[in-house]
C-alpha cells in the first residue's frame, strides 16, 4: 500500500544531525579522499588498501568502491584534487604578478608551491614515491599535470637566464632543485626540528629566500624588491605565517 502523509506528518527536513543524502554523500566522498591521500602519501599506491582507507574514512568499503570504482580511480581522484589545488594557487600567483619582471613572476609561482607544501606536503610525499620508476600512473601524471607546470616554470627560468638574472644551468634541474628544497623541507619538518633543535627552521619565508639565493645571481635582497607596485611572493608567505 502506498503511504501518504498528512501535513503534520510530513517527513522532517534534513538537519545537521541528519544531513540530506546528497550532503551525506559529498561528506563521505571528502573523507574518503582525505584518508586515501594520507595512505598514498605514507605507504604508496602498492601499500594502500581500500579496506583500510574506508575504515579510516569511517565508511564501508562498498561505499568507497561505489564512489570511485577501484583503487586506481581513487588514486587518480586524489592526484587531481592535489594538483587542482596547486593549479588554483598558481593561477592566483600569476594574476598577482602579472606585469612584473621574471623575478617577480617566478617567485610568485614558487611561493604558491611553498604555501601548499607548508599546509600539507602530501603532494611531495606522493610524488617522491611515484617518481622513482616508470609506470602507467607516472605517465598519466606527467601528461595530465606535470608537463604543463614544468613548461611554465622552465619557461620563466629560461627567460631569466637570457636576461642574466638567473644562474646558468639546465632549467629542468633548476626547476626540480626548488621543488626538492621546498618539498623535502616540509615533508621532513619533524626530523629537521629534532636534528636542529629548532621548530622554526622550516619557515616558508626562509625557504623562499634560500631558493631565491640558489636561482638568482643578484642576491636575495634584490630578488624581494617589489616591481611596479607588485608585492613580492614573500609578503604572501608572511601573511600565511601570521595566520598559522
Amino acid at each position: 500500500m502506498k503511504q501518504t502523509f498528512q501535513d503534520d506528518q510530513a517527513p522532517m527536513p534534513a538537519t545537521k544531525s541528519h544531513p540530506a543524502p546528497i550532503e551525506a554523500a559529498a561528506d563521505a566522498r571528502k573523507r574518503i579522499l582525505a584518508a586515501a591521500r594520507s595512505s598514498f602519501a605514507t605507504v604508496g599506491f602498492d601499500g594502500a588498501a581500500t579496506r583500510q582507507i574506508a575504515a579510516e574514512a569511517g565508511v564501508a568499503q562498498s561505499l568507497l568502491l561505489y564512489h570511485f570504482g577501484s583503487k586506481d580511480a581513487l588514486w587518480r581522484a586524489v592526484m587531481d584534487q592535489l594538483f587542482e589545488g596547486l593549479a588554483s594557487r598558481m593561477a592566483e600567483a600569476a594574476r598577482a604578478s602579472q606585469g612584473g619582471n621574471v623575478r617577480q613572476r617566478l617567485l610568485a609561482a614558487i611561493g604558491a608551491f611553498i604555501a601548499l607544501c607548508a599546509e600539507n606536503a602530501d603532494i611531495h610525499r606522493i610524488m617522491t614515491i611515484e617518481g622513482r620508476q616508470a609506470s602507467p600512473r607516472l605517465t598519466w601524471l606527467v601528461e595530465r599535470h606535470l608537463r604543463a607546470n614544468h613548461a611554465y616554470a622552465t619557461g620563466l627560468i629560461k627567460e631569466g637566464q637570457a636576461s642574466g638574472l638567473i644562474r646558468p644551468g639546465d632549467p629542468t634541474l633548476l626547476y626540480y632543485s626548488f621543488i626538492a628544497i621546498a618539498g623535502t623541507a616540509f615533508s621532513l619538518a619533524p626530523e629537521i626540528a629534532l636534528v636542529s633543535q629548532s621548530p622554526k627552521v622550516v619557515d616558508p619565508v626562509a625557504i623562499e629566500a634560500l631558493i631565491a639565493a640558489l636561482l638568482f645571481l643578484e642576491g636575495v635582497q634584490q630578488n624581494l624588491v617589489p616591481v611596479a607596485g607588485i608585492e613580492p611572493a614573500t609578503s604572501s608567505l608572511q601573511n600565511w605565517r601570521s595566520t598559522n
